[in-house]
């Protein structure tokens, strides 16, 4: 990954619509189809054209054409003109037309041109993107939930530069794009999207929409495209946190049954909902860390172990096995073991995390 100065601002970035070429291509064909009637019905009456330049010479397929082409340019040089009356009726009432309309044709194919450049331009942030990004961090979802993650990221040292957000609001893609993240606008269950964010090299997927059911349709997707990558996922019901396993997600957060059981716990103690709150927001007193267990220390137990000495051990996580902190005297450590515990450093818990 590039560092974050290397990197373009590009705003929020969209997949590309559908391609103007061939509205250009169907343009260009009416306006030679339309030069192309115009010499024919003018070859016609050919004899009620003068050549001033080579006066008495008779007019060709190639002075048609010439003729056709500068009176529909508006040019005019003068060199050959209508001298008889159908002739100058011909001019005034099907040139005329023909090359206001001919007029319009070509500022609307001015436009498409303006279009197709932009489109070539994303596609080329697009292409970029997907050849820098390497172990990022894919954000579905910029809501409340979406900033909170972002900021909680940004705290923990990770570069904005590699978290890429994605939400279909035009407003939220282009808050993130102005506070330095990498933008997508579009629907996150979109398999387009996710492989233009480089899911496949993704290193977490965290799914944060405000609905559970276009979450699962997030989960399905991740995990059909990139059975590995770990996925985190937001549930608003607890009924539907079964729901959101079920579809792939390796660890489901129900943000709102966890907020109801904090302000619940506001109203039978008074202290800790505050220090649980220290808890949750790096960088406020306490923090909560990880550290993995090494080789070395295979067969010891987590008391042991003299860089924890001074900290509060929480537990061990084995895999999916979980043991409590009142367990750990008969609990021997295995490499790569997760021992969770509270410290006051953060920084401390930043370097044990990135460890």
């Amino acid at each position: 990954m590039l560092p974050p100065r290397e990197l373009p601002h590009l705003g929020p970035v969209r997949l590309p619509e559908t391609s103007p070429v061939p509205a250009l291509v169907r343009r260009l064909l009416l306006a030679l189809a339309l030069v192309l009637l115009v010499v024919a019905v003018i070859w016609v009456d050919r004899d009620g054209l003068r050549d001033h330049a080579q006066g008495g010479r008779p007019l060709g397929l190639t002075d048609v054409l010439y003729f056709t082409v500068v009176s529909l340019t508006t040019l005019g040089y003068g060199d050959i003109s209508p001298v008889t009356t159908e002739a100058r009726l011909l001019n005034a009432l099907l040139l005329t037309p023909i090359r206001i309309f001919l007029w319009v044709l070509f500022l609307g194919t001015a436009y498409e041109m303006g279009v197709l450049r932009l489109q070539l331009r994303e596609e080329r942030h697009m292409r970029e993107l997907h050849e820098r990004l390497r172990n990022h961090v894919i954000v579905c979802g910029y809501g409340v939930k979406g900033r909170a993650i972002v900021s909680e990221l940004v705290a923990h040292g990770q570069e904005k530069a590699n978290i890429v957000v994605i939400d279909p609001s035009e407003e939220a893609v282009a808050q993130a794009a102005r506070e330095g993240l990498v933008a997508l606008r579009g629907d996150g269950s979109s398999e387009d999207l996710l492989k233009a964010a480089a899911i496949e090299r993704a290193a977490y997927v965290l799914a944060a929409t405000n609905r559970d059911d276009a979450c699962v349709l997030i989960c399905l997707t991740v995990r059909s495209l990139a059975p590995t990558v770990e996925l985190v996922a937001a549930a608003r019901e607890e009924e539907n946190v079964k729901l959101l396993y079920s579809a792939g997600a390796n660890l489901v957060v129900a943000p709102s049954v966890s907020g109801g059981r904090l302000m619940a716990s506001a109203v039978r103690q008074q202290a800790v909902p505050h220090f649980l709150e220290d808890v949750l927001a790096f960088g406020d007193g306490l923090a909560i860390a990880e550290r993995e267990v090494r080789p070395e220390e295979g067969g010891r137990f987590a008391h042991e172990l003299p860089d924890l000495a001074d900290a509060l051990i929480l537990g061990v996580a084995r895999g999916r096995e979980r043991c409590p902190f009142y367990q750990l005297a008969q609990y021997p450590l295995q490499p790569g073991d997760l021992i969770v515990y509270l410290a006051g450093d953060p920084d401390c818990q930043r370097r044990d995390t990135r460890a």
